[in-house]
């Protein structure tokens, strides 16, 4: 199942076009990644959405969900159990980062982390 979760991040931070929906402001709730459309979250099979920010902070919370449209089988059961709304990760990026690309993959690879531990739950 893991591989599954690899091959989004590996799309997603290879993309220098998805890299840049995380920058600017997102509203709580709003997809980031990727469109909206069934052919991307069948495709992808996850979408990460944006989350709030804690008042006070420049820190932006983000949502990794798994997409109804999900081909694989584990995540179809994964949803069953949790719902397409059920968050598989959750972690922050700092708006304010002197190197806000790199501030974002490494928020990315945190998720990833999350999600390949969460996805057997």
């Amino acid at each position: 199942m893991s591989k599954v979760v690899a091959e989004f991040f590996t799309k997603v931070v290879g993309n220098p076009t998805l890299l840049k929906k995380f920058i600017g402001a997102l509203t709580p709730g709003q997809r980031i990644v990727p469109n909206k459309n069934q052919k991307d979250d069948a495709s992808y099979q996850f979408r990460i959405d944006a989350g709030e920010v804690p008042k006070g902070t420049h820190l932006q919370n983000i949502v990794l969900q798994v997409n109804t449209q999900a081909k694989s089988t584990a995540l179809k059961n994964w949803i069953k159990k949790h719902t397409s709304h059920g968050k598989l990760a959750t972690t922050s990026f700092d708006t304010k980062a002197a190197d806000v690309d790199k501030e974002v993959k490494r928020a990315l690879g945190e998720l990833e982390k999350m999600a390949k531990e969460n996805i057997t739950k």
